[in-house]
Order: structure tokens, then C-alpha cells, then sequence
């Protein structure tokens, strides 16, 4: 060390002063767009990275993350009380529509069957091309064919292949409900009970719900090029984190 580096420490009036240097974050020019996004919808940070990557951020996916993580503990959430189900107790049902982008630059439309188990949350997907109740109910044997055996209850919405109609003013689960004749026929013949989960309550069946927002966001994109009709048939299958993957 200099003597002169010495001597102004002997001689200073306490411990040195630095001056900090404020650091800006790189992400910080893309924090309304994040937040902007995250408005629309509840994505990952997994898709929000690349979402910013398409508008040229470069830096690493932890930054990403870590501010994600923080708007999203900011926004206001309704708080529910967790429902959970024993092993082979309940499965829950949706169907999603997806976009598909034909090698002739035709866009078509396919449909997502997903059956999710409520214990595992172990998924089994199925893309069909009408939703014809044929088809809906071939999605059901492919699953518990996948599955290898049957839920003892499946928690669908008021699809018009399972719900014809709510009868007004009853709000119980097991009653106020017309099945579809040929549907609640089948759930007889495989031995499980259907239930309706009530209007405009998109959070009782949130286990199937994140896997299509999941398939929607990382399998499938905006859209799928050149995948012929031989191609989107079957998906099946989840891997060890219970993530959806094709088959």
C-alpha cells in the first residue's frame, strides 16, 4: 500500500465513505411490457423469457424470474381454500381449442382433451378434430386405458356433451343438474360419478386448467407448422414432473 494511501487513513476522521453507484437493471426498459402481459395472462416465467427474447432482451431467465416472481406476489388474489382428493378418488375433464397453421398457410382448428388425476396431478392429453360426443367419450376409454383404471368421480364444466342444463336456483353439486342422456349412460357403464363444477368458477377445476394454459404457452405456441392430421392425433404423455409432453 502507497504511503500516502496510509496517511490519509491515519489521519481521517472515521471509516471511509464510498459512494454507491446505482446498478439499473437491464430488465428494466421491459417492465411494463412484463407487467402489461401478465395482466392478459398468468404466464410463466419460462414464457415471459421468451416472449422478451422476441423483443430482443438478451440477459439471463433468473432475472426474469425473480421480477415475475415479485409482480405477481403484488397483485390482489382472491384466497380459496385448497381442495384435495385421495389417490384414484377424482379426475378432472376440459377440452381447449388450439390453432394450427396448415402447410398451405390454412389455419384450422383441433381441441385438446386433457384428464388430469387429482392426487398426482399425472395428465393424459388427446387432440381430435371435432367434438363430436363420439369422439369425447373415445378420449374418456383412451384415458383410462392410459391411466390403467377409472376415477371414482370426474369434475367436468357445463359442456353441452355432459350438461344439458342447471335447474334455477339449486346450487347443490349432486342435484340441479340434466345429463346428457348418452353421457350419464356411459358414466353408468363405467362405474364412475360425473359432477358439474358450478358457472363461472374456472378456479375449482384449477389442476386441469394449468395443464392446457401449460400446453398452450410451452407444447403447443401461437400455432403449430406443418404438423399433419397424422401428427396431432394422441399426445399423451407426462414426464417425472408431471409435465405433458408428445407421445
Amino acid at each position: 500500500m502507497h504511503r500516502a494511501t496510509v496517511k490519509k487513513c491515519l489521519t481521517q476522521d472515521g471509516l471511509p465513505v464510498y459512494r454507491k453507484v446505482a446498478r439499473i437493471s437491464a430488465l428494466e426498459p421491459y417492465y411494463g411490457l412484463i407487467d402489461g402481459w401478465l395482466e392478459q395472462q398468468e404466464y410463466r416465467a419460462t414464457k415471459i423469457h421468451e416472449l422478451l427474447r422476441q423483443e430482443g432482451y438478451s440477459q439471463s431467465y433468473d432475472v426474469v424470474r425473480r421480477y415475475v416472481k415479485r409482480a405477481k406476489a403484488g397483485r390482489s388474489r382472491r384466497a380459496y381454500l385448497r381442495f384435495e382428493t385421495l389417490p384414484g378418488q377424482q379426475a378432472q375433464v376440459d377440452f381447449g381449442d388450439f390453432q394450427v397453421v396448415e402447410a398451405d398457410g390454412r389455419t384450422s382448428t383441433v381441441y385438446g382433451f386433457v384428464m388430469v388425476l387429482g392426487y398426482s396431478r399425472y395428465p393424459y392429453v388427446e387432440f381430435v378434430e371435432r367434438c363430436t360426443m363420439t369422439g369425447f367419450l373415445r378420449c374418456h376409454q383412451n384415458a383410462f386405458g392410459f391411466f390403467g383404471g377409472v376415477p371414482g368421480e370426474i369434475l367436468y364444466d357445463n359442456m353441452k356433451n355432459v350438461v344439458i342444463r342447471r335447474l334455477a336456483g339449486a346450487g347443490s353439486r349432486d342435484v340441479a343438474v340434466v345429463w346428457n342422456p348418452t353421457f350419464a349412460a356411459f358414466c353408468g357403464h363405467y362405474g364412475y360419478k360425473p359432477v358439474a363444477a358450478p358457472p363461472y368458477a374456472p378456479w375449482v377445476k384449477g389442476k386441469v386448467e394449468r395443464p392446457i394454459d401449460y400446453i398452450r404457452e410451452r407444447f403447443w405456441g401461437v400455432s403449430v407448422s406443418g404438423r399433419s392430421r397424422r401428427q396431432r392425433g394422441r399426445v399423451g404423455v407426462a414426464g417425472d414432473d408431471g409435465r405433458p409432453a408428445g407421445a
